[in-house]
């Protein structure tokens, strides 16, 4: 698709923000892809910025989806119709109609409609029925990854996976502003993730968690730099940082960012990583601890606290 010939009329383009909140694939890698692959083909504003149409838009979330599924763009744009073979030979959602829905299914179809409060009340009935620590391990973090795999299958779109993660976020920061007013006589835990992560799900459920366990959270949210969460930690005498890591987020640079946080923190400060995103823990230096799950919160705890009373 040339500039010149793309009928897209000025107001239907978007602009590179716009394409990254609606892929999550950021700008450095699409000025990249642009380069070494002549795909996007972006147009430009009438103040000469990169704006993309939706067409290309819909094409990116085809990508991130394979990205996601663990093809390398190097597969997924080679011999420049590699994406769009992918595409045609990717099985669709309704290749997957003989099978019976899944338990998740419902919330599925509520997403795509925009059932907003038909989802709030089912939310808070499961969260009163099984009680916080319950709800987010049992119920919310097995659903949150359907919901990520459906989108990865693209049966979902983009808009009703940020609607999900919109709406399971201000179930738990409404459970939890209680919880933070009332304060903790716990161990002190930072919770944060680095810069470039702007999926807050994960570390509010890891919140979630830890509160369940007498433990006073802090929670600084997304995108913080490595030196402001150590200094946090230093200055509010933290026992305990926690990051996490969504599964897009690159393996080189949470690598580089972790081993930085992890000398910029006091010796006795434990630092937890978690998430699909989180690397393995030999790629670590040491002190750093990578968690699979978060029911794995609990026996870290139970060896936290047996060290310290040692």
């Amino acid at each position: 698709m040339s500039q010149e010939t793309d009928p897209t009329s000025a107001n239907e383009l978007l602009s590179i923000a716009e394409v990254e909140r609606q892929t999550g694939i950021r700008p450095a890698t699409l000025r990249m892809w642009e380069k070494r692959y002549g795909f996007p083909q972006p147009m430009r504003d009438r103040h000469g910025d990169r704006a993309y149409p939706p067409s290309q838009v819909e094409r990116l979330q085809a990508a991130r989806r394979f990205l996601d599924q663990g093809l390398r763009p190097g597969k997924i744009f080679s011999g420049g119709a590699g994406l769009d073979a992918l595409i045609a030979a990717a099985p669709g959602p309704a290749s997957s109609s003989s099978s019976s829905p899944g338990p998740c299914q419902p919330i599925l179809d509520l997403l795509r409609d925009y059932r907003i409060a038909e989802l709030h009340s089912h939310f808070q009935l499961r969260l009163l029925d099984l009680g916080l620590r319950r709800f987010v391990i049992d119920y919310l973090a097995p659903l949150s990854a359907e919901v990520g795999r459906a989108w990865a299958r693209g049966e979902l779109p983009v808009r009703s996976e940020h609607l999900f993660s919109q709406l399971a976020m201000s179930i738990l920061q409404a459970r939890q502003a209680g919880i933070r007013a009332a304060g903790r006589p716990g161990p002190k835990v930072i919770l944060a993730t680095i810069t470039g992560e702007a999926h807050m799900l994960g570390i509010l459920m890891a919140e979630a968690v830890l509160t369940t366990h007498g433990v006073e959270c802090i929670q600084l949210g997304s995108d913080l730099p490595p030196m402001e969460i150590a200094a946090a930690a230093r200055e509010t005498c933290a026992e305990i940082v926690a990051l996490s890591l969504s599964s897009w987020f690159p393996r080189k640079s949470a690598v580089r960012m972790i081993r930085e946080l992890r000398a910029a923190l006091p010796p006795a400060t434990v630092l937890w990583v978690g998430g699909d995103g989180a690397p393995g823990a030999a790629a670590l230096t040491a002190g750093v601890y990578v968690f699979d799950t978060l029911a794995a919160i609990e026996p870290a705890l139970v060896v936290w606290r047996s060290r310290v009373a040692a």
